[in-house]
């Protein structure tokens, strides 16, 4: 494989970050975005470039509080799964945070044997700010419908990181 970089999303690449999304579609843990929805958060995406710019991986950091972000759609498109991508994205987007002070990462997974290689750890949603869980309980209705039982019946696991000592 090409060597990949990563670096942050450009507005122009948000259809190939929606590709990405869809080609992980299979993945029941992993919210879809639209293009135009990618487009109104785009300062949120890191994406993993080749060397001749193809997008192959992105994820996002989303800032909700000046010490709390969520790590959230970290997808690679399948061709390149198990080669590292996803592994350079979650350091990134950890390096990023803490450039940008923040303490700790969340996430909702239905992956956590995969986020805990990073040093993330099973918590209680409700240990997460109501604002928070309002955003996520909203974004699931953006899904489609067949997204909405496991993101309500509790497949999901949520999980922190500390990035910072206490």
């Amino acid at each position: 494989m090409n060597t990949i970089s990563i670096g942050p999303a450009d507005v122009h690449e948000a259809a190939a970050i929606s590709d990405v999304l869809a080609l992980n579609r299979q993945d029941p843990g992993l919210y879809q975005k639209s293009e135009k929805a990618i487009r109104k958060v785009i300062q949120d995406f890191l994406v993993a470039r080749t060397e001749g710019g193809k997008i192959v991986g992105c994820a996002g950091l989303h800032r909700e509080s000046s010490e709390l972000a969520e790590t959230y759609a970290v997808a690679v498109v399948p061709q390149c799964q198990r080669s590292g991508v996803g592994r350079q994205l979650m350091e990134a987007c950890c390096q990023l945070a803490v450039s940008n002070g923040i303490r700790y990462l969340w996430l909702a997974t239905m992956k956590p044997e995969y986020f805990s290689r990073y040093g993330f750890q099973e918590i209680s949603k409700w240990e997460l700010p109501a604002s928070t869980l309002l955003r996520k309980f909203a974004q699931t209705f953006e899904q489609p419908i067949g997204r909405w039982i496991p993101a309500f019946s509790g497949r999901h696991t949520f999980m922190r990181c500390a990035l910072r000592p206490d």
